[in-house]
């Protein structure tokens, strides 16, 4: 028995497998892209949360500006619409005074409101100054008035000769003023961060994408790695694969060989064992079947009992020729040497099948090519294997057995309507019987076929071997 040892470079690669935990590190440049990135969205988002600021920012001081202007322009509109009247009491002027007038606490009301909601509590104390200023040039404007339809209009005109409304004027507009360049300046801040933010966020873009340049890179460099790398796996697999199959088939074929060997050894030794058995053991019981018919005849006393046993003597002695008749055919069968393979069949299937009740019917193409005596046996001992297992397994009650051939095959058949065999038990290695059959008649270069033909149908197992292969040369 051959013992099959892997290749030395099919075994495992402890080296390589050492060198796993360094391979990993090749992921390292991945994981800190992805850390890059994922603070670079971070940042990104912090600069976007911060422009959105900006521009909330930029937003309210620009409407803070529309609404000081607003604001003096309203305190305006009434001191022209005072004035004008006075002047040229024509009181188309004033239509403007009462609406602007009405206005001018609303929007400074939206005023202190849009600061208390941007958080500058020290400009909503201004806007309150302002509130009271306002106030007091409003109440100069409605007493100037008053003294007009009071007293006359000279009395109007020196009050607002009077250097106490330009006063408020002035201390109005300075305070506006201050307001107006705080949102100026708030504007211009707000601009600037949001010029860095934006410089910011290019210089990250710029970044990132010189980053994804490099890790696009990195990883096309894995990917053609890893791909050559599977690629001498898979070469390195398929040298191996190859070794592997071709020490396989060199086994297989071994095996085969040494099993046709044995088989032929097995058939000589049982062709020369049964030679001895006839020659000698055959000669021995003959002659000695002739010596005790001799003594009988010589030491019979003619009594009753000495004639029975002479008998009983004799009898044994045929029963040990039959024994030794039946030895040496089941040995190596006679007529399959001496007078052919159908009469070598013809006499299995009546001491098998007809010997125990089975109906049988046979068909021999006659005459048959002279075949090997290689192939006679074989085709003799896997009838014999076929109506063995039909008379353990199948509960037949009836046999076909056919053997035919062309100018180029020999076809055999043996068909039995018993039980049927069950086909996932026909090439599993305890089936020896069966692998024996097989092995015999490939080893001809012939091909065997087993099928059932349903249950409770039968079975059929038929073969054809090739006469150029199996044809007797006399050589």
């Amino acid at each position: 028995m051959y013992l099959m040892t892997p290749p030395a470079d099919s075994r495992i690669n402890w080296e390589g497998m050492r060198t796993v935990p360094g391979a990993r590190l090749v992921y390292a440049p991945i994981l800190l892209g992805v850390a890059f990135i994922v603070t670079l969205f971070i940042v990104a988002e912090s600069g976007h949360a911060r422009l959105r600021d900006a521009a909330g920012v930029i937003a309210a001081a620009q409407e803070r500006r529309e609404l000081y202007s607003n604001y003096l322009r309203l305190v305006l509109d009434a001191e022209d619409a005072q004035r004008g009247f006075l002047l040229t009491e024509d009181p188309r002027y004033l239509r403007q005074f009462d609406p602007a007038v009405r206005s001018v606490e609303p929007v400074l009301n939206r005023i202190i409101e849009s600061l208390e909601e941007s958080g500058l509590h020290a400009d909503v104390s201004k806007a309150q100054m302002v509130r009271r200023t306002t106030g007091e040039k409003i109440g100069e404007l409605k007493a100037s008035l008053r003294l007009y339809g009071e007293r006359d209009r000279a009395a109007a005109l020196t009050l607002i000769h009077t250097d106490i409304g330009e006063k408020f004027m002035v201390d109005m507009r300075h305070q506006i003023q201050e307001l107006y360049d705080a949102e100026v300046i708030r504007v211009q801040e707000a601009g600037a961060a949001w010029m860095r933010d934006l410089r910011s966020t290019r210089v990250l873009l710029a970044a990132a994408s010189v980053l994804s340049l490099l890790l696009v890179l990195v990883l096309g460099a894995m990917f053609a790695q890893d791909v050559r790398r599977r690629e001498h796996e898979a070469e390195e697999l398929g040298r191996r694969n190859r070794e592997l199959d071709r020490t396989v088939r060199q086994r297989t074929a071994m095996l085969f060989h040494l099993s046709s060997s044995l088989q032929k050894v097995a058939e000589r030794e049982k062709a020369a064992l049964a030679r001895e058995l006839h020659d000698e053991l055959g000669g021995l019981l003959v002659a000695t079947k002739y010596d005790i018919s001799w003594l009988r005849r010589q030491a019979d006393d003619g009594s009753e009992a000495s004639k029975l046993r002479w008998e009983r003597v004799l009898r044994s002695m045929d029963e040990g020729l039959n024994l030794k008749r039946r030895i040496i055919e089941s040995l190596r069968p006679t007529l399959l040497d001496n007078v052919g393979l159908v009469a070598a069949l013809r006499w299995l299937v009546e001491e098998t099948v007809r010997h125990k009740g089975v109906a049988c019917d046979e068909h021999y193409e006659e005459p048959l090519p002279v075949l090997s005596p290689d192939a006679r046996i074989a085709v003799f001992r896997v009838v014999q294997e076929c109506l063995t297992n039909i008379l353990k397994h199948a509960q037949a009650k009836a046999v076909k057995v056919s053997v035919t051939s062309t100018d180029k095959e020999l076809f055999v058949i043996v068909i039995d309507d018993g039980v049927g065999i069950d086909e996932k038990h026909i090439d599993v290695p305890q089936s020896h019987g069966l692998l024996g059959m097989r092995h015999r008649i490939e080893a001809l270069d012939g091909k065997l076929r087993i099928r059932s033909l349903g249950p409770r149908v039968g079975t059929e197992v038929s073969f054809v071997l090739p006469l150029e292969r199996i044809r007797d040369t006399g050589t």
